[in-house]
């Protein structure tokens, strides 16, 4: 409907003056303009009765004779005019009825002013003075907004009327000419003025009818957008997205307001299995009978329930005690298992559905941030399917298992510098167009003193939370522009950038000397801030963005989508580039998927800002976005990450083939 109505504006704005007006937008801006009337008529009824009674001030210097006749005319007729129209516009009389007594106002009012006028012994001054009653036709065509055919009727009126006293009473034909002209003429001019006055506020509505669509057309897909962005498209449950913010507002009011909550996490058992039985199709039907008869437990509380991905389930919620949290995961299991739901493919001795529960209460778990509550439950998780399945498991400190994570140190860290366990690499963006190399991400690697790798997601986290990612950002954006100043080719190296980095009073001066030192535009290196990153409205961050940009340095948005403050930021920020997350396009070969990617496309393009599409990993993949109107993409397909210089060899190769 709304394609339609902008078809339909945009054919009546490109028509000419004399081709008729759409019945439906005609109709339309006759309801707005009265009411705009409406609003203005009673107001503007009494400027001119108190302009025409005004008038009386040239009576009594012209035809000071006819004053004790005229004064009471102008005071009758200003004032009665002026009360009349407001009181049935108060009462609410149509704007049509209102217009013609308006115009027939202004005509009555000339007639009788002019045939009194004519009455006076001041021959030469009454003949000039007529002349005033151009007044009335600018009042008539101009002053009051009233439609052309009212205006045309008193103007005309008027021009009717002095040309036939002028011709009768007056009968000289050098005043008949020159007045006479001078009233016809006045009558063309300021009816042609009406007419194109009433066509361009035609045309104003017509503007103001398109923008406020498309306005209406931008927010509804913008709410449609967070709509899908935020709902698993199986199960019509929360996805991944929605839960990670549930789970960020319950850590906030649990750390400000001392509220505890539960996370407890579902499993169902043996799916793969069920899959592989009864085919995926049933599968998918198993999987929404499981989250509707969920959904109505959690419901009913008022409880969040979303689905993390595949057959795992999420509900969190406010908790008072440990025990409130197992009862409910506990109401959770027998729901489920009370759905009767065949299994005959199980490796137990059980042949239903049912699910293994993993429980945590935030007051039992240690740590600075909300994921750890959701990895508590995830341990408690594994101990329910360590257990026999089927059961429901709280976490216990003493389930916790150490990993990699908890051996890292600061000192450790900071060591991998100078023992040569850390290392950059690159991972190039390519325009498709071209099939050219556009630029490179800088990636950091580290291995542990054993020469084993450590996955980016272990260190990265320990990195910040000790502050040694800032000295090892640093060292990273030393190997960017220092490939940069090797490698005059490459037009542009971008690095990540963490919230600890914004914070540091010290990070600006560090980029300039950096970028001064190694000899590079600085218009080469990109800081990629993830959306992720509590960005919106952190003033560090605005005045860190102007900062960049005054230096010349690019800033991009990374991982676009993954956040809940990324149409925020695009409002309040001025991005140079938007890095769409991985996500999007891993997702876009199903039809509501494509269609997610493509709108989050749109999106981005209508807030002016170009976009780079993640996590490309094959050719459908670059072909389908390329038709959304992506030229930059970055992914596996494309290239790995790779050392500097297998980088550089890939640049003096001829254009990648997408």
């Amino acid at each position: 409907m709304t394609t339609a109505t902008l078809s339909l504006l945009d054919r009546e704005l490109g028509k000419r003056w004399f081709e008729r007006r759409s019945p439906q937008l005609d109709a339309a801006f006759a309801v707005q303009h009265a009411k705009a009337l409406r609003s203005e008529l009673a107001r503007a009824c009494q400027f001119v009765g108190l302009l025409y009674v005004a008038f009386g001030a040239m009576d009594a210097l012209l035809i000071p004779d006819m004053l004790p006749y005229l004064l009471p005319l102008r005071l009758a007729v200003g004032v009665s005019y002026a009360v009349a129209i407001g009181i049935q516009v108060r009462r609410g009389v149509g704007t049509r009825s209102l217009e013609f007594q308006c115009a027939i106002g202004v005509v009555f009012g000339f007639v009788a002013w002019l045939l009194l006028s004519a009455q006076s012994t001041e021959a030469t001054a009454t003949l000039y003075y007529a002349g005033y009653g151009l007044i009335f036709m600018l009042v008539a065509n101009l002053f009051f907004n009233l439609s052309f055919a009212f205006a045309l009727m008193a103007s005309g009126l008027i021009a009717a009327t002095f040309l036939v006293w002028a011709a009768v009473v007056v009968g000289e034909t050098t005043y008949l000419i020159c007045f006479g002209s001078l009233y016809l003429f006045s009558f063309m001019l300021t009816a042609f003025l009406n007419f194109k006055y009433n066509r361009e506020r035609y045309r104003v509505h017509l503007n103001a009818s398109r923008a406020d669509l498309r306005q209406r057309e931008i927010v509804k897909r913008g709410e449609e957008l967070i709509r899908l962005s935020t709902t698993d498209a199986l199960t019509g449950l929360a996805n991944r997205r929605a839960i990670d913010e549930v789970l960020r507002k319950l850590w906030l009011d649990a750390t400000g307001s001392d509220r505890p909550f539960g996370v407890v996490l579902i499993d169902v058992d043996y799916f793969k299995f069920y899959n592989d039985r009864y085919g995926h199709q049933q599968g998918d039907h198993c999987l929404a009978a499981i989250s509707r008869a969920m959904a109505g437990a959690a419901g009913i509380r008022g409880y969040a329930l979303g689905r993390f991905g595949g057959e795992e389930f999420a509900a969190l919620f406010p908790a008072a005690s440990r025990a409130q949290v197992v009862a409910f995961a506990e109401e959770i299991r027998q729901t489920v298992e009370g759905l009767q739901i065949a299994h005959t493919a199980r490796r137990d001795h059980l042949s239903g559905i049912t699910v293994s529960i993993g429980a945590a209460f935030s007051g039992d778990v240690a740590g600075d941030k909300p994921e750890r509550t959701v990895t508590a439950a995830d341990i408690a998780l594994y101990a329910a399917k360590e257990e026999g399945r089927n059961c429901v498991r709280a976490f216990d400190r003493r389930m916790l298992e150490s990993d990699v994570g908890d051996t890292l140190t600061a000192k450790m860290l900071r060591s991998a510098v100078a023992d040569r366990r850390i290392s950059a690499v690159f991972q190039p963006i390519v325009d498709v167009t071209t099939g050219l190399i556009w630029g490179a991400e800088a990636l950091m690697r580290l291995k542990d003193a054993e020469g084993r790798p450590v996955s980016p997601e272990t260190f990265i986290p320990v990195a910040e939370r000790t502050g040694v990612i800032v000295e090892l950002g640093e060292w990273m954006l030393r190997e960017a522009c220092g490939l940069l100043a090797a490698e005059p080719a490459l037009p542009i190296v971008s690095v990540n950038i963490s919230s600890r980095q914004i914070d540091d009073p010290n990070f600006m001066g560090t980029i300039e000397a950096i970028v001064r030192a190694a000899g590079i535009a600085p218009a080469r290196l990109a800081l990629e801030i993830t959306e992720g990153g509590q960005i919106s409205g952190n003033p560090r961050v605005a005045r860190l963005i102007e900062r960049l940009s005054a230096l010349g340095i690019r800033v991009w948005l990374d991982d676009f989508g993954t956040g809940f403050a990324g149409l925020t930021c695009l409002s309040e920020l001025r991005f140079d580039m938007v890095k769409i997350d991985r996500f999007f396009v891993q997702s876009c070969d199903t039809p509501r998927g494509a269609k997610l990617l493509k709108n989050i496309i749109d999106l981005v393009g209508s807030c002016a800002q170009r976009t780079i599409v993640e996590g490309v990993e094959e050719a459908a993949q670059v072909e389908l976005v390329a038709s959304f109107g992506v030229d930059l993409f970055q992914g596996y397909h494309l290239g790995r990450p790779m050392p500097k210089h297998e980088l550089v060899r890939r640049l003096a190769d001829p254009p990648a083939v997408a």
